[in-house]
Formats: C-alpha cells, structure tokens, sequence
C-alpha cells in the first residue's frame, strides 16, 4: 500500500532539498534523475582484531525514474561514475542503488 502520492515522493528528491541530479545508463539509454546520495563509512572486524573500513555509496531515487535498472547498469553522480552493484526497491516507489566506483 503505497502512503505518499507521487508530488509527496517527488518533494523527497528534489535538488532545492535533499537530492541531486544524476545521470544513470540503463541498458545502453542515459536519462536524468533525481536522487538522495549518501556515502556512509563503515568498518568490518572480520575477527582478527583489524578493522577493514570504507565508505559504501548509495543513491536512492524514485523506482518509476529508473524501470528496469540492474545490476552492471552506471550511474555518475557529481561527476562520479559509478557501477550499479545491487537494486533494493522498498515496494512503494522508492529504490536504493548501492553502488561502486569505476
């Protein structure tokens, strides 16, 4: 069931706010889209007492400005590109990219 109608979901990604204007391949077609960018550090102990860190990129945007993206898609984002590594739609009109460098 979906709560937020289309201007709600539109609100959440727009560039005067949260979002910023990428430029994702699907498929071998460009288009321009809007999403909310985030580039969250971690770190992993994998149990030998280092802890392995990075930073794990995700875009988010609207799934009905994305149909059809997969995994292998790019998206470049700030003039960074990046390979679409996984495709996690919420089931109400939202989809999270994680991504990885070039």
């Amino acid at each position: 069931m979906v709560l937020e109608s289309s201007a709600d979901l539109n609100g959440y990604f727009e560039t005067d706010s949260h979002g910023v204007t990428a430029t994702i391949n699907i498929n071998g077609s460009n288009s321009t889209i809007n999403v909310i960018f985030n580039k969250e550090y971690f770190g992993i102990d994998p149990g030998m007492g280092l802890e392995v860190e990075g930073f794990q990129p995700v875009a988010t945007g609207r799934t009905s400005a994305m149909p059809n993206v997969a995994i292998g898609d790019t998206i470049t984002i700030e003039s960074v590109a990046y390979n679409i590594r996984s495709v996690q739609p919420d089931g109400v009109g939202v989809t999270s990219l994680v991504l990885e460098d070039q």
